[in-house]
């Protein structure tokens, strides 16, 4: 895939389940690439620093929640050819277990608990409803999305 600035970032996202309640935590961006939309925590990897730790950086940072016994459940590449965003590689982690509190507002993104039974993948990427539910199945994923100029998914490969 040619890249606009011949960069492909290195990307994470956090799924932490608060099993008790069944929830999922989730923020809701106010800025940057996905600013509107729900999400899960996550974000750039920094140079030299590994993805776990990545994940748990960005997820105490976004949220106030530390997340422990991070396993990886799959991986997504994410193409823009037709906007600004930014293509990424992204790892994504599970997490069951957890130390914190939630800290409801950052000047990145509002954070919340949405119960399993509610997550609003209607304000989330558009990518999301595709790959979502193997995640939430537990059937590991690896799959590569185009997007229009618009967000919506052009193509969707299986690796």
């Amino acid at each position: 895939m040619a890249l606009r600035d011949g960069e492909l970032k290195r990307t994470v996202l956090c799924f932490v389940f608060d099993d008790a309640r069944g929830k999922l935590l989730m923020i809701h961006k106010k800025r940057g690439q996905g600013a509107g939309k729900m999400n899960v925590p996550g974000g750039k990897i920094k140079p030299n620093e590994s993805p776990v730790a990545a994940a748990v950086r960005e997820t105490l940072e976004e949220t106030g929640i530390s997340p422990n016994g991070l396993r990886e459940a799959g991986r997504l590449e994410f193409y823009f050819p037709e906007s600004d965003a930014w293509d990424n590689t992204c790892t994504v982690f599970v997490a069951h277990a957890f130390t914190g509190s939630i800290v409801p507002e950052t000047e990145e993104c509002n954070a919340l608990w949405v119960p399993l039974t509610a997550i609003p993948v209607e304000k989330m990427w558009d990518a999301d409803r595709l790959w979502l539910p193997h995640l939430l199945e537990g059937k590991p994923f690896h799959r590569a999305y185009t997007f229009d100029r618009h967000e919506k998914v052009k193509e969707e490969r299986v690796l």
